[in-house]
């Protein structure tokens, strides 16, 4: 977890941060059944898919930015492998934000489900 952790680099403390909101403004929601508590989930189910955006092009320009370096300095390492590990690292943000992502939907949807004005 470690290691995922540090591809995904500094947006991942964002995306951790966004995505504890999420799911717990999302069980409040489906605790509460509130419009205003089923805002604040999607809002902030929101930015959580930005972060999560913006933390995968930062990672891909990092990639661009330091693969051919990568390279110059591991002569055993092709800028085809060094860009696929590159590839791999950079989707970390979106593997942790859209799980969030996701987690939180699926609550909402207890609380919508349990509402009985929709």
């Amino acid at each position: 977890m470690q290691q995922f952790f540090e591809e995904g680099g500094f947006a991942m403390f964002f995306l951790l941060a966004f995505g504890i909101a999420t799911l717990a403004a999302a069980a409040v929601y489906a605790k509460r059944l509130t419009r205003v508590t089923l805002r604040i989930t999607v809002a902030l189910g929101l930015a959580t898919t930005f972060t999560t955006l913006t933390g995968i092009c930062v990672d891909l320009a990092a990639v661009g930015h330091g693969a051919s370096a990568y390279v110059a300095r591991h002569p055993d390492v092709s800028l085809a492998e060094a860009l696929l590990q590159g590839l791999a690292e950079s989707l970390a943000p979106g593997v942790l934000g859209f799980t969030f992502v996701a987690l939180a939907a699926l609550v909402t949807t207890l609380g919508l489900y349990r509402e009985p004005n929709v």
